[in-house]
C-alpha cells in the first residue's frame, strides 16, 4: 500500500493530542508515523504515550525517547492501523501484519481506531488473500483443514517459514468474496490451531481513503446515511 508522508503528517497533525495514549497496528507504516509524531512532539512538547505492538516498534520508541504505555494498564485513547481492504460496514483485511494476535487486541481495546487505505480498496464486499496467525504445531494439518476456505499457502520469508512476533506461523488463504465476514470468521476459528485471523470485523471507527486526495468516512456517518457538516470540515483540514 503505497502511502504518502502527507498523508501520515495530516492524520498526526488533526488527531494526536496531548496527554493521549496511542497505538498502531504492526507494520512498515507504523514507524513512519512514529517519526513523524517525534517531530510534533519536539515543535508541540506534546506529552503522549505509546503501546509498542513490536519489537521493532519499541526500539524505535527507544530510540526516539518517546514514552511508553502498557494494554495491561492503560485505556487506549487513540490507535490507526494501515490495511489492504476494507468494506462498507468497517470491516477491513490486514496482510502486513508480524502479529494478529496483537492488532486484533489493539483494535478492541482502543476508543478510536482510524484505519486508513487507498481508494481503490474500499470494495463492496472483502476478498482475496485473508491471513490466518495459526500454531506451529501440527501446522501442516491446519492448513488442509483451512484449504475448504480457498487456496492456502505457508507464508515464507528469506527461505524459512514466517514467524509472528509471538512465535506463530501466518497461514494464507485466497478467498473468493466474502459475503458474511463473520461467518468465515467462525470457520476459521472451528480449525484447531487457527489462533487469530486478518479479518478485522467493525472495528473501525473511521476510515481515511487516499489517493490522490483524502476522504474520511466515519461510523457515525455511515448509520445515518449522511454526512454531517463537521466531518466535511474534517476533510478540509487534511486536504
Amino acid at each position: 500500500m503505497s502511502l504518502r508522508e502527507e498523508t501520515i503528517e495530516a492524520l498526526v497533525a488533526k488527531y494526536v493530542g496531548n496527554n493521549m495514549v496511542l497505538s498502531f497496528g504492526t507494520g512498515r507504516h507504523a514507524l513512519r508515523f512514529i517519526k513523524r509524531l517525534a517531530f510534533k512532539i519536539e515543535e508541540e512538547g506534546l506529552r503522549v504515550r505509546v503501546v509498542p505492538t513490536s519489537k521493532d516498534i519499541a526500539l524505535l520508541l527507544s530510540d526516539l525517547r518517546i514514552p511508553t504505555a502498557s494494554v495491561n494498564d492503560d485505556e487506549i485513547d487513540l490507535a490507526i492501523e494501515f490495511v489492504d481492504l476494507a468494506d462498507q460496514g468497517f470491516n477491513y483485511v490486514k496482510r502486513e501484519s508480524s502479529s494478529l494476535v496483537r492488532d486484533k487486541m489493539i483494535a478492541q481495546s482502543a476508543a478510536d481506531l482510524i484505519v486508513v487505505t487507498r481508494e481503490q480498496n474500499y470494495v463492496k464486499h472483502l476478498h482475496g488473500w485473508i491471513p490466518f496467525e495459526t500454531c506451529v504445531f501440527g501446522w501442516k494439518r491446519t492448513l488442509l483443514q483451512l484449504e475448504k476456505l480457498g487456496e492456502a499457502r505457508l507464508r515464507i520469508h528469506d527461505g524459512r517459514p514466517f514467524k509472528t512476533e509471538t512465535s506463530h506461523y501466518i497461514i494464507d488463504v485466497n478467498v473468493d468474496e466474502i459475503y458474511t465476514p463473520e461467518e468465515l470468521e467462525f470457520q476459521a476459528k472451528e480449525v484447531p490451531g487457527v489462533l487469530e485471523t486478518g479479518l478485522f470485523i467493525g472495528y473501525a471507527d473511521r476510515i481515511l481513503l487516499h489517493n490522490k486526495g483524502l476522504h474520511m468516512l466515519s461510523r457515525l456517518d455511515y448509520t445515518k446515511q449522511d454526512r454531517i457538516e463537521t466531518e466535511e470540515k474534517t476533510l478540509q483540514a487534511l486536504r
